[in-house]
């Protein structure tokens, strides 16, 4: 990944509150998502198996390079697990705007 690109993400990732979560859940890791190809270049890639092949012991395997949909699941009430609490939850409005801006990400070139 450029790294001008990671740099960009890394700024968008630190405006979303670490989740605490229930040891095991892992509810997030079973779920198909969507992500920028940098973002999967930078995380070693992506297989679907009926869950995320970075998930080891019931745990992220990558935690420090999980892509954005992976830090917002849980940061906000529109978003949430009922097992797993955000430090600071985002509202309605401020998970909007980051997707917003991911979305713009995305789209630069």
């Amino acid at each position: 990944m450029e790294d001008e690109k990671i740099k960009a993400y890394e700024e968008l990732y630190k405006r979303i509150p670490c989740s605490v979560c229930k040891e095991g859940c892992f509810e997030c890791c079973t779920n198909i998502i969507q992500f920028h190809p940098a973002e999967e270049e930078n995380m070693g890639g992506y297989v679907w198996n009926g869950k995320c092949n970075h998930l080891v012991d019931g745990k992220c395997s990558i935690y420090s390079k999980r892509p954005f949909v992976c830090r917002i699941y849980g940061a906000g009430s529109i978003m949430s697990c009922e097992d797993c609490t955000p430090e600071n939850p985002l509202t309605e409005e401020e998970i909007r705007q980051l997707f917003k801006e991911y979305k713009a990400l995305l789209n630069k070139k």
